[in-house]
């Protein structure tokens, strides 16, 4: 450990990860029968890994493609725009809807068609659209991914067709997706059963039903995207709400990714328990305090965090940074350092760690010279004025 001189302002990282059982009774239940090798269930709002398998494992993962390049079409235009139809957009390879190079269309019928019938051809127009090239529209949507926490994901493209170097995970996955959610607008279309579609070469509109089954079989559901290639296998990207709580399940390369986004679903809402793993009103750690009236402080976390438990969740782990070079004065509410708690190796939720009491500047000389005194000495901490 690298010594700390006298003088210097350090904040020095608690690098030891403290590992926390927390015992509490949760309803006993075998864990899901999942098909996938691949998959990932978490909860919408805190994000928090609820159960996985192999969930960091980059893979390709087909029209799940298109959930950022909705992302970044609703950031980057306007609904009401109109797109013309490119003579590359015009080649897509299917699943396309049959869009031909000249004509003219709105983002906003784009959208549906891509995000609830998966049309390649749209999603292309989509992204040349907004950047004039798709190529420089996937860089786009890596470097969005990355922003987002999806940091094993990179994009050659805006529909997912095959392409080297084009993957993401199924954690990376429920990342996009929750970001998807946050957008009102996108989530009403990932919601939609069936709608109609304009199409530019129709005089009639076409009437469109969404690739995602699970919007009329799972009570709750609402979302969000499947994809299917050879190499991708089936993949699905689902969400559904019960009782106020929003769920996110991902399966990729399974034989029956309806079944397995259903099966992690209800088993997350059936069996995971909201448990308090840090409370406010119990000091967190102790701090020495130079030149102070009081030797030590208390510290407090600023919130209780809860966090959604199982018989299968993983050891929790508490992560500290704390400032340990304390000089009075110090006050109330004064930030001395964060608490975060990470569950499967990802963090779920942080906190500051405050102090709830006045220490004033000691002003007595003694204080001070036996304090400097020890710092000269290379002592760790300061010797207390009794």
């Amino acid at each position: 450990m690298k010594k700390i001189r006298p003088g210097n302002k350090v904040l020095i990282c608690l690098t030891g990860i403290i590992f926390g059982l927390f015992f509490f009774t949760v309803p006993a239940s075998a864990l899901p029968n999942i098909n996938s090798s691949y998959y990932c269930l978490v909860d919408g709002k805190s994000g928090q890994v609820i159960i996985s398998q192999n969930a960091d494992v980059m893979r390709p993962v087909a029209s799940t493609t298109k959930m950022m390049t909705a992302i970044l079409v609703v950031e980057y235009a306007n609904p009401d725009e109109i797109a013309v139809v490119s003579q590359h957009a015009d080649r897509t390879p299917e699943y396309s809807i049959g869009l031909r190079a000249g004509q003219k269309i709105l983002v906003s019928e784009l959208l549906k068609v891509a995000l609830i019938r998966s049309a390649n051809d749209a999603a292309v127009v989509l992204a040349e659209h907004i950047a004039g090239d798709e190529q420089f529209f996937a860089h786009l949507m890596s470097k969005k991914a990355f922003a987002i926490g999806a940091v094993n994901t990179h994009f050659r493209n805006a529909s997912g067709l095959p392409a080297a170097e084009h993957y993401s995970t199924a954690y990376d996955l429920t990342r996009i997706g929750r970001y998807l959610l946050q957008n009102d607008y996108l989530r009403s279309i990932v919601a939609t059963r069936q709608t109609t579609f304009k199409h530019p070469g129709y005089r009639q509109p076409m009437i469109i039903n969404n690739t995602n089954g699970l919007l009329t079989t799972y009570p709750g559901a609402n979302g969000i995207k499947t994809g299917t290639t050879n190499a991708a296998g089936k993949c699905l990207v689902a969400s559904a709400s019960r009782n106020k709580r929003q769920l996110i399940a991902v399966s990729l390369k399974s034989a029956d990714r309806q079944r397995d986004c259903a099966s992690l679903m209800e088993y997350g809402f059936k069996n995971s328990m909201l448990t308090k793993v840090v409370d406010k009103s119990q000091p967190f750690k102790q701090l020495q305090v130079t030149y102070g009236k009081y030797p030590t402080i208390e510290l407090y976390p600023a919130q209780d965090i809860y966090i959604w438990k199982t018989t299968s969740t993983p050891d929790i782990q508490k992560r500290v940074k704390v400032n340990y070079e304390v000089e009075a004065p110090v006050y109330p509410g004064q930030k001395l350092g964060s608490l975060t708690i990470y569950a499967d190796q990802k963090p779920i939720m942080s906190t500051d760690l405050i102090c709830r009491q006045q220490v004033q500047r000691d002003k007595n000389p003694l204080t001070r010279f036996l304090q400097n005194l020890n710092q000269q000495k290379g002592l760790a901490h300061p010797v207390k004025n009794t």
